[in-house]
């Protein structure tokens, strides 16, 4: 993807049979289901409201300004999506486009440590994923977190999301 928005079509697509197994895992009484859809979820490219800073870290690194929301409870949460089709529970009022970007989500759980996460927030396949859980989450999955000696597609702003 690059720098160009997405038909409709292309949005309804993309990580659809990722989204049918967590919405069956999520009807899943013993919550078993989940087991293996995790690692699929793990190495999946998901989607955040997100854009790279102008600022770095001690390492060099561009930090990550991301959307935070807050809960009913007055939590700060960070939200993600399998789709950018998803992120359309975002739109209010005038505001009907998004910088988003993709990336992994083992890459996502590891730079929002300490935060609480939901994917896919007011849909079937939508999941609260606490800083604990993250952690583990990634620690399980730190190969993932490798980068490749000649990255081809590194992070970074991919598609504005507009709503149709």
């Amino acid at each position: 993807m690059s720098n160009q928005p997405l038909t409709p079509e292309q949005m309804k697509t993309i990580n659809k049979a990722l989204e049918e197994r967590i919405t069956d895992a999520n009807k899943d009484a013993t919550k078993t289901k989940w087991k293996t859809v995790l690692p699929d979820l793990m190495a999946a490219d998901v989607f955040a409201v997100a854009a790279l800073s102008d600022n770095t870290d001690a390492n060099g690194n561009r930090l990550l300004n991301i959307m935070m929301m807050t809960n009913k409870d007055g939590q700060s949460i960070i939200p993600f999506f399998t789709s950018p089709a998803r992120m359309s529970v975002l739109a209010k009022g005038e505001q009907k486009s998004f910088n988003c970007m993709k990336m992994n989500t083992t890459r996502l759980f590891n730079a929002i440590k300490g935060k609480t996460a939901v994917l896919n927030p007011g849909s079937p396949c939508s999941r609260v994923f606490t800083p604990f859980e993250m952690n583990l989450l990634v620690m399980e999955n730190k190969d993932k977190l490798k980068a490749p000696e000649n990255p081809t597609n590194p992070i970074a702003p991919t598609d504005t999301l507009t709503e149709e």
